[in-house]
């Protein structure tokens, strides 16, 4: 009877112990999202809206710095939020203002804004990309170190300082440009970032303002940089077209794609010409391009249409249907005869043999009688 009660207890307690698991289970699975809820920071009001999952801060004038992420007035719907609006007016992003959003994705700036301080968005990891308004003037350190899903960033031209670490593990971010003339680069600006592909400075700032390890572990350092005059990041791409050795003037292409733009142009068609690019390809990455295209002329033979021709005469020994079919004919011919004679032969053979076991059949018999 013990021994059953202690079976049965712990069954019960196997059973409890999976009701928990799955619970947790289910909690851990389920996103979260904070109910409705509003404040005030400062001069500044802010309110989360729960089915849209947004929060907006609206007022105007400067954003008050907190101490940590954990200090912000707006913490109880920082893992909630998707969306996030910072109404004109407001002047700047406080320190820690919006520091690990874990799900926010899309973030709107008002052409107010001139600061974003320090960890102002570090750790919003979700964060794919975010559009720097033309008056911003200073992006703190840290400011987003750790988006790890950030994929370009463009500092305008006013962006005249930027904190250490300011991009440090934006481990996704493939391009960079910063048209700006910063008084200095931080200590470990873009650290680890190992995508960054496409890297653009002004020509007018030079490596002294660099620090030695601002690109530490990253994909491209200073030295590897485009240098533009270009402010806004823009790419003039121009394409001449070459043939017989002067310029196509009234074909040359000159263009103007924004920063980060992929084009396509395809090259003009020439009768009796064929050109060495048939498409003129590229990314817009602050600089000029320019590309040569050239034309060369078809060689008559490739152009003209092919005569229509009889078939091969028996020439030279040249080999043709028509001196294949007697050889091959000759050939059965030759086969067969050699099967027939085979076949003859075995069959003279055959009979010889039949022919000397009747006579020693009859021989057999004289010796009987």
């Amino acid at each position: 009877m013990n021994k059953q009660k202690r079976i049965g207890k712990l069954l019960v307690c196997l059973l409890l112990a999976a009701v928990m698991v799955i619970s947790l289970a289910s909690c851990g699975s389920s996103k979260v999202n904070a109910d409705d809820a509003s404040g005030t920071h400062g001069a500044l009001t802010w309110s989360y809206v729960k089915d849209t999952k947004t929060l907006t801060v609206s007022g105007s004038g400067e954003m008050a710095n907190f101490e940590n992420g954990d200090a912000a007035v707006w913490l109880a719907v920082r893992a909630s939020a998707e969306t996030l609006v910072v109404s004109e007016g407001i002047t700047s992003i406080g320190n820690y203002a919006f520091y690990y959003m874990p799900v926010l994705t899309a973030v709107t700036l008002p052409s107010t804004l001139t600061v974003i301080g320090d960890y102002g968005f570090g750790y919003c990891n979700s964060l794919e990309e975010i559009a720097i308004p033309d008056g911003l003037t200073t992006v703190g350190k840290g400011a987003f170190e750790g988006c790890g899903s950030l994929k370009s960033i463009y500092l305008p031209a006013g962006v005249n300082a930027i904190g250490e670490r300011a991009f440090a593990y934006c481990y996704s971010m493939t391009s960079a440009l910063i048209t700006g003339e910063p008084a200095f680069i931080g200590s470990e600006t873009f650290k680890n970032c190992t995508s960054l592909n496409n890297l653009v400075f002004r020509t007018t700032v030079t490596e002294d303002r660099v620090a030695a390890d601002a690109f530490q572990g990253a994909a491209k350092t200073f030295a590897d940089a485009t240098k533009t005059d270009n402010a806004t990041g823009e790419s003039r791409v121009t394409i001449r077209y070459m043939q017989d050795g002067a310029e196509l003037v009234d074909l040359r292409k000159e263009l103007s794609y924004a920063y980060g733009t992929d084009y396509a142009i395809n090259t003009p068609t020439r009768e009796g010409y064929t050109a060495d690019v048939l498409t003129v390809t590229g990314t817009a990455d602050g600089s000029a391009h320019e590309v040569t295209v050239t034309y060369t002329a078809i060689p008559a033979e490739e152009t003209e249409a092919p005569a229509e021709t009889e078939p091969a005469a028996d020439e030279d020994g040249e080999v043709t249907p028509m001196t294949v079919l007697p050889v091959v004919i000759m050939a059965v011919v030759l086969i067969a005869i050699g099967v027939g004679a085979f076949l003859l032969l075995r069959s003279d053979k055959k009979g010889a043999k039949n022919g000397t076991s009747g006579k020693n059949g009859s021989k057999n018999q004289k010796n009987k009688k």
